[in-house]
């Protein structure tokens, strides 16, 4: 395979026996590769699920309204948790945002990967991989910096710093 889709690997305990993370990608079926391909690939690395935190108008742009029938194909779990480029999540997503929490968590506790990309794969990206590993206990500082350490441009957002810090807060109480 001459032509990889980009990964950034993010395990959730380097020291722990059992396998398991995100893989933080941009959106499949880009970067020169096609969606098939690209997805071929995560599920090799071990993905079972796949969260898009695309908005529905961004779907169309990307060439992937096929991504759900070819997660599906594949054997995938896909998720749409649709987040606006730059923004907070809104209520949409977290309309959706349990179902997609639940399997991500599942495959989680089973040593799998989840894939989490929005459309270049950091600013979106990093909001729902962040909600992932504070939902599993994960400090607030330790998370942003592991995400960060993979994706540099996450969390350069105000409106996506504002609205963790705020998801952090509200779940503690």
């Amino acid at each position: 395979m001459d032509n990889l889709h980009p990964v950034w690997i993010l395990p959730l305990d380097e020291t722990a026996s059992t396998k398991g993370g995100l893989l933080l990608t941009p959106c499949p079926g880009t970067k020169e590769v096609d969606i098939v391909t690209s997805l071929r690939q995560l599920k090799a690395a071990g993905a079972t699920v796949v969260l898009t935190a695309l908005e529905h108008n961004d779907l169309p742009e990307q060439d992937i309204e096929l991504l759900a029938e070819a997660c599906n194909l594949l054997g995938l779990q896909w998720f749409h948790v649709p987040i606006e480029d730059d923004c907070a999540p809104t209520a949409e997503f977290e309309s959706k945002w349990q179902a997609a929490n639940d399997a991500a968590q599942i495959a989680l506790n089973n040593g799998g990967f989840v894939v989490v990309h929005c459309k270049g794969g950091s600013g979106r990206t990093g909001v729902v991989a962040a909600r992932l590993l504070l939902a599993r206990g994960m400090p607030f500082d330790t998370t942003i910096a592991a995400i960060q350490a993979q994706r540099p441009s996450a969390f350069t957002r105000q409106a996506h710093i504002d609205y963790i810090k705020r998801w952090n807060s509200d779940a503690k109480h």
